[in-house]
């Protein structure tokens, strides 16, 4: 509660993220005892301190100091207060819960990036002369980087009952988050009308407003994102769903994750393309991480030397995890699509760019898939790619570009099952991504290995329906027609693979693509095209 914008969470919300795993009648007694333990120890302070009703539970403000609010407020205090940049959040707080370990890394990271900034400010006050009584002025000093911004207005809530009326601010937050791990952002939360003025410094360059609708009818929830424009002071557009109550606790509907995808992709487009509309912003690191990766998806040498050499200069004038993340992921390109040769210097410097960015920042869920297929796909380090994977989806369960790739990694160690499980997650996640196609892809690779040989086909050619190009959903859907004994269909793919590949014709070459570490299934891909490519 202390943490929150208005000290403030629902009763649902305390409940998920502190016994995620009890039915609501259990977790519902286990939050009134707490209350209770609570309001015994606080005695006579209790109702001075703590608001509680049927809803939800609240710190009075006025009668609490929190650091984690004063030093944002006055950065002069981390010294008073002994707060070093490597000081932990909530340090050693231990709660046996993974929905509140994951909100607590989430948290974790906001600070981190929240402290830098707070220190650099209190570089750059002026230090007060001991015999001056001046008041000082703390002024912020100035950053070079151009970013995206956007404000988060009050939510519209409209017949939500207490386990509904937390899923605007989920679906808000989820949207800040998701957002945030492609491209510098800055949030201006105006959700609470009693936030101290100080802390909107700036805002008014915000260019967007973002709000969620959420309108309840008997057991029947609509829930409307909308997206404003601060330049034109207009409604941009906006999204809706209708989903039952039902369904957004059905752990298999991901509804809410779904719905963040869906509009943190169009977001990002309409951003990149209001950008490239107005001639005179520049293309910025604002730009760049999305930019970057939708470029690698293009699959050609071009794009891809256009990619690094983007990235190269990010990485110079805007020293981020990010970019590195990326340099380093583009790698598995030259090893999978053939587009160039990973030499030893590349690869050592692969590597390296890959322990630097886990070294620098390990709280950007993009970051740490980027690396973790990096580690996995192209030097074969499956342990550490499967750290780096579970690291991702604890940080952030939205993000269908993290599920594929752990998908992915599953697949390259054995574990057919969870792969397969992982990939049709990230297609229902990534339906409106520019990637797409991607996630089918890796849904035609397990597809594969549990032995469903029609979907591999069907989400095969879905890949390949949206960009021609990919190798490697050819190659899968050569494999699938070869098991399926059909042989001029699955001679016409191998002819269009050699056109990009040719060295795909070299048996050394084909395990080389596949890249599976099991040997006899290795050998059942090898042998279902054999026919064909001999």
């Amino acid at each position: 509660m202390a943490l929150a914008p208005r000290r403030e969470r629902t009763r649902v919300w305390l409940r998920d993220k502190l016994w995620s795993q009890s039915d609501e009648e259990k977790s519902s007694t286990s939050l009134r005892q707490l209350i209770f333990e609570l309001r015994k120890d606080l005695g006579g302070l209790s109702d001075g301190i703590l608001r509680v009703d049927r809803n939800s539970i609240a710190l009075r403000d006025n009668a609490l100091w929190i650091d984690y609010w004063v030093v944002q407020d006055d950065p002069a205090q981390l010294s008073v207060l002994g707060i070093e940049p490597e000081t932990e959040l909530l340090e050693g707080i231990d709660i046996r819960d993974e929905e509140f370990e994951e909100w607590l890394l989430f948290e974790r990271q906001l600070w981190q990036d929240k402290a830098a900034a707070l220190f650099e400010q209190q570089k750059n006050t002026p230090k007060p002369n001991p015999g001056s009584r001046s008041v000082q002025v703390l002024v912020a000093p100035y950053n070079p980087e151009p970013r995206s911004s956007l404000g988060i207005l009050p939510n519209i809530q409209q017949g939500c009952d207490a386990s509904t009326m937390h899923l605007a601010d989920r679906l808000l937050e989820g949207i800040a988050q998701n957002l945030s791990e492609l491209q510098p952002v800055d949030i201006y939360d105006l959700r609470d009308a009693e936030t101290p003025s100080d802390r909107f410094l700036g805002a008014y360059e915000t260019e967007y407003y973002i709000r969620v609708r959420t309108l309840q009818v008997h057991k029947s929830l609509t829930l409307t994102f909308f997206l404003y424009s601060a330049a034109h002071m207009a409604l941009e557009w906006s999204q809706s769903i209708q989903v039952s109550v039902d369904e957004l606790y059905d752990p298999d509907a991901n509804v809410i994750s779904g719905f963040v995808s869906q509009n943190v992709d169009r977001l990002a487009k309409f951003i990149l393309r209001s950008r490239q509309r107005d001639t005179r912003q520049t293309p910025g690191p604002m730009l760049a991480g999305y930019t970057a990766l939708n470029m690698m998806f293009r699959l050609d040498r071009n794009s891809l030397s256009n990619t690094e050499a983007i990235l190269n200069l990010m990485i110079e004038r805007y020293p981020d995890t990010l970019y590195t993340s990326l340099q380093a992921y583009a790698a598995s390109f030259k090893v999978g699509e053939n587009l160039g040769t990973l030499d030893a210097f590349s690869a050592n410097e692969t590597s390296r760019l890959a322990r630097k960015a886990l070294n620098d920042n390990p709280f950007n869920a993009i970051s740490l898939a980027c690396l973790g297929h990096t580690m996995g796909y192209v030097f074969r380090d499956h342990e550490r790619a499967g750290d780096l994977l579970e690291k991702a989806l604890n940080l952030n369960r939205n993000q269908a570009f993290v599920w594929d790739h752990y998908a992915l990694h599953k697949l390259y160690i054995g574990d057919y099952a969870a792969a397969h499980k992982a990939a049709k997650r990230a297609v229902y996640l990534g339906g409106f991504s520019p990637i797409s196609y991607s996630y089918d892809t890796t849904l035609a690779m397990t597809s594969t290995m549990i032995g469903d040989s029609r979907q591999a086909i069907v989400a095969a050619r879905n890949a390949l329906g949206k960009q021609p190009r990919f190798n490697a959903a050819k190659r899968y859907l050569l494999v699938n027609l070869g098991l399926e004994g059909r042989r001029d269909e699955a001679q016409d793919v191998y002819k269009s693979l050699l056109l990009t590949d040719p060295q795909f014709a070299d048996h050394e070459v084909q395990k080389e693509r596949f890249r599976i570490s099991q040997k006899e299934k290795e050998a059942t891909l090898i042998e279902a095209i054999k026919r064909y490519t001999e």
